[in-house]
């Protein structure tokens, strides 16, 4: 759980949940810098190979995905950006990503 700037509890497993419906995320861990959210998100290479998508075509598709999601987001927990993620994240044993090893991503 993350602690919002007026004291709102966010649950980033529900934001993360409606982003990784989104077109060509494959995974993705919401985190928060300051006050603010950002998802960090891993594409659907094989995907995005398929349609010929660059690098830049990815990160205007996330831009695209960010806006849709915040939509249907309440203010307080809407992602300030996406950062698109070279690597799949690190996960455990059973298949959960670390997310202890992101928090202090650059987004």
């Amino acid at each position: 759980m993350l602690l919002g700037a007026n004291g709102q509890n966010i649950y980033p497993e529900e934001i993360e949940d409606k982003l990784s419906s989104l077109p060509m995320v494959a995974e993705c861990v919401v985190i928060q810098k300051g006050e603010k959210i950002y998802g960090l998100v891993y594409p659907d290479m094989d995907a995005c190979e398929k349609q010929g998508l660059t690098a830049e075509a990815i990160k205007d598709l996330m831009e695209e995905n960010r806006k849709t999601l915040n939509l249907s987001l309440p203010a307080y927990e809407q992602l300030a950006g996406i950062k698109v993620m070279k690597e799949e994240f690190e996960k455990t044993p059973k298949k959960s990503i670390k997310r202890f090893l992101y928090t202090d991503e650059e987004v």
